[in-house]
């Protein structure tokens, strides 16, 4: 999750967002950009979020089995 947030800094930062222009499809590219990152930044902590309850609801399992 650490790891997450630099990148996620990184990747929003001014200087990489100056990198960022002109248009795709008739959009603002920054526009998809900053969409697209954020999304991108949601779905991997959706994903390690559920895989870390995976984890924890087999212990929970193993523990009341006993």
């Amino acid at each position: 999750m650490v790891g997450l947030f630099a990148a996620g800094t990184i990747l929003l930062n001014p200087p990489i967002l100056n990198l960022v222009g002109g248009t795709l499809f008739g959009w603002p590219a920054l526009y998809l950009y900053l969409f697209g990152v954020w999304g991108l930044l949601i779905a991997v902590i959706g994903l390690i979020s559920e895989g870390s309850a995976g984890q924890a609801n087999e212990r929970d399992k193993d523990s009341a089995s006993r």
